[in-house]
């Protein structure tokens, strides 16, 4: 039994239950394996979840740096609109995404302080990236660095979206959010 297999199960158990609401024998049993056999692999669920939650973070810092990268050639309204596609498709297909994003929102109090240090993470590597998107963009009135601070606030309404309403919320929110962001910069809204 691979530790790996292991951690899926993990994840599938704590998207369902919650931290608090998982246990040990849930994850063995999803894992097909016995719970005696998990100490040899995690001492611990508290040693499960940060070991997991800190490759999902660290698979969505690769993705977002990726993804900026990526689609360089586009307009900086498509790069940031596809973006937001993205981030919610992915939420809604990756069960290490979804766990990572539901957790930041409602952190298990026995992991809380690594939760929020690596979702800072997450967050800072976002930032930066956003910031360096208008930067090089140039756009409306303001200098990046608010034009991101925006973006963020908008995307926190977004993320808000997923985790407690449903994926056409998320929809509807961006369509009437992305021509408020626009207008808000001072850029003229266009389709992305």
């Amino acid at each position: 039994m691979s530790r790996e297999k292991i951690k899926e199960a993990a994840i599938a158990q704590f998207n369902l239950h919650g931290y608090e609401g998982t246990k040990m024998s849930q994850i063995a049993e999803e894992a097909g394996i016995r719970k005696q056999s998990m100490a040899y692999h995690f001492a611990s669920k508290k040693e499960l979840l940060t070991e997991l939650y800190g490759e999902v973070v660290e698979e969505e810092i690769a993705f977002v740096r990726g993804f900026f990268g990526e689609t360089s050639n586009k307009t900086w309204e498509e790069r940031l609109h596809g973006y937001m596609i993205e981030h919610k498709n992915r939420y809604l297909t990756r069960p290490g995404m979804h766990l990572m994003f539901v957790f930041s929102f409602t952190t298990p109090l026995e992991v809380r302080d690594f939760v929020l240090f690596e979702y800072r993470r997450y967050l800072s590597v976002l930032k930066a990236e956003l910031t360096a998107l208008f930067d090089q963009a140039e756009v409306g009135h303001l200098t990046p660095e608010e034009c991101m601070v925006a973006c963020m606030t908008m995307m926190d309404g977004l993320d808000i979206q997923l985790v407690y309403e449903t994926r056409q919320a998320y929809d509807q929110t961006l369509a009437i959010a992305w021509k408020v962001f626009l207008t808000g910069i001072g850029h003229a809204p266009g389709k992305p």
